[in-house]
């Protein structure tokens, strides 16, 4: 006959946590009710932590189990009760009951404590396995999203906060089926812009057509927007579709908007009114379903007050209103820039110019580029194809940038080099600055520090704590603690947002925002 120890290789073998709590004990009542000494076996799972919960028994249930339950302590232990003899043990998640277990028998402590035992171990595996479920789970949903954006904006390079916030601004307008206008100088990415929406809309696997309506007289323009009947004019020997008709489904990109005359803005006007266009020379309307984005470098609104533009249409274009800024204004991406044209022209023309010298960087960065990235990236290609060896040299810089940075004063040279410094002397020089204003006390730097560190932590990882922990290189128990002691509120999927802000303000909660929610701002109060 066999005893309990002869079997502990076929119970170890039922205990699978992957398996919910019922069927692993049917599967060990199948084992043990042939050994004539077990009573029942009762589970007790509370709710919020092992799953499922709640409580389960198979063989002779225990009497008052309630009652003999709540005397378990964290140690298999026997209990003494009015029917069979107990063996009891409460599981703990560090001081958080989790679930209660108990085995009556009839004449085998050691048999009971070791179902006791080897179901405590089944449970502690199941949690473990739950948890690293949902943090893969959680991980997973960060990664999709951080390498949708990575690979669909990957021609947007940048390392500006303001450019980062309107690359996020972009992405949750695309969401949408809002007309979008963007408006910058010339040569600064408003068309990447347009492809950085298009290509996040759920409109991504239609074509996005674009079209330079400043570049085309009125008529041509009309017939390039919504096409043409045969016989519409001289030569029209055939009937041809418009771009329209052609991104049906997809998005249209209008650059220069600004330009076209006040017939066309007419028949525009009513193709986002109407969602229905009109081939010239025909008379038969033509239902589409087309996303606009529209572009220019013209102040609009100032147009409109001139009388240049519709006011009826500025109002329908200008749903979503995303603005670009010059590269003047975000100088820290002109070292980037650089290096992503030195690369792309030194492959067009087998070269190998990757030697930059500070002072030719340093002229590249204080000069303001009124072309903008444009600008900059014909000045890198000449630098390029004229280079006699690796070095970009000095010479081969325009004139007008020279002759720029020689123009500004010494002190304004300065600072706009300590834009491009690395990051150790641009801490020495902020440093130098704040202790010049707020004095020298050590302690009070650190905890003003410390906390910019963790706000740029959690909107950096979207309000993820178990993520900017692990960045900031502390455990998100002390990353809890530091939130309460600096007063710093974070929301799942936005980051730090301020005091009374509605919502889950946890971190920890699964909303995420939506798309009407601006983007996550410093909060330094």
């Amino acid at each position: 006959m066999h005893t309990w120890p002869t079997r502990v290789g076929s119970v170890l073998q039922m205990l699978d946590p992957s398996v919910g709590p019922r069927l692993v004990l049917e599967r060990l009542w199948l084992e043990v009710a042939n050994w004539n000494t077990i009573g029942g076996i009762w589970l007790n799972v509370r709710s919020g932590h092992l799953t499922p919960s709640g409580v389960f028994m198979v063989g002779d249930a225990i009497a008052n189990a309630a009652e003999v339950a709540a005397l378990a302590s964290p140690n298999t232990a026997p209990i003494e009760t009015d029917g069979l003899p107990v063996v009891a043990r409460q599981l703990r998640d560090g001081n958080v009951p989790i679930a209660t277990l108990m085995v009556s028998h009839k004449h085998s402590e050691d048999a009971a404590a070791f179902i006791v035992d080897v179901l405590s171990r089944w449970c502690t595996d199941r949690l473990r396995l739950q948890l690293e479920a949902s943090e893969l789970a959680e991980e997973n949903q960060i990664l999709r999203g951080a390498l949708s954006i990575e690979v669909k904006q990957h021609d947007i390079l940048t390392n500006s906060g303001v450019m980062n916030s309107l690359i996020q601004s972009a992405v949750r307008a695309a969401a949408s089926t809002a007309t979008v206008l963007v408006q910058g100088e010339t040569g600064t990415g408003k068309e990447l812009l347009a492809k950085l929406i298009h290509s996040h809309s759920h409109r991504a696997h239609k074509p996005m057509v674009s079209i330079n309506a400043g570049a085309l007289s009125p008529t041509l323009l009309e017939s390039e927007l919504f096409g043409h009947a045969r016989g519409a004019f001289t030569g029209a020997d055939h009937e041809r579709k418009g771009l329209f008709e052609v991104a049906n489904g997809g998005t249209l990109f209008l650059d220069e908007v600004g330009e076209i005359g006040a017939e066309a803005q007419v028949r525009l006007l009513r193709v986002l009114q109407e969602k229905t266009i009109t081939r010239v020379g025909d008379h038969k309307p033509l239902t589409v379903d087309v996303r606009i984005i529209a572009a220019t470098h013209r102040d609009l609104a100032k147009d409109v007050a001139d009388g240049r533009f519709r006011e009826d249409l500025f109002y329908r274009l200008n749903v979503v209103n995303l603005l670009v800024p010059p590269l003047r204004s975000r100088r820290e991406d002109i070292p980037l820039l650089i290096n992503h044209f030195l690369q792309k022209y030194n492959r067009q023309n087998y070269k190998n110019v990757d030697d930059v010298p500070r002072h030719v960087l340093e002229l590249l960065i204080n000069y303001p580029w009124p072309g903008n990235i444009r600008e900059l990236e014909n000045c890198v290609q000449k630098a390029v194809v004229l280079a006699p060896g690796n070095t970009f040299v000095d010479d081969l810089i325009p004139p007008t940038i020279r002759s720029y940075t020689d123009s500004q004063p010494r002190d304004n040279r300065s600072q706009m080099a300590a834009a491009q410094s690395d990051p150790s002397e641009a801490l020495n020089n902020s440093l130098e600055r704040y202790a010049e204003a707020a004095g020298p006390d050590i302690n009070a730097f650190f905890q003003r520090a410390e906390k910019l560190l963790i706000i740029f932590a959690l909107n950096r990882e979207r309000g993820v704590k178990l993520r900017a922990a692990k960045i900031l290189g502390i455990n998100r128990v002390t990353l809890d603690r530091k939130l309460v002691e600096y007063t710093i509120h974070v929301k799942r999927g936005k980051g730090v947002v301020p005091e009374g802000t509605s919502g889950d303000g946890d971190g920890d909660g699964e909303s995420e925002e939506s798309a009407e929610d601006g983007p996550a701002r410093l909060v330094t109060a």
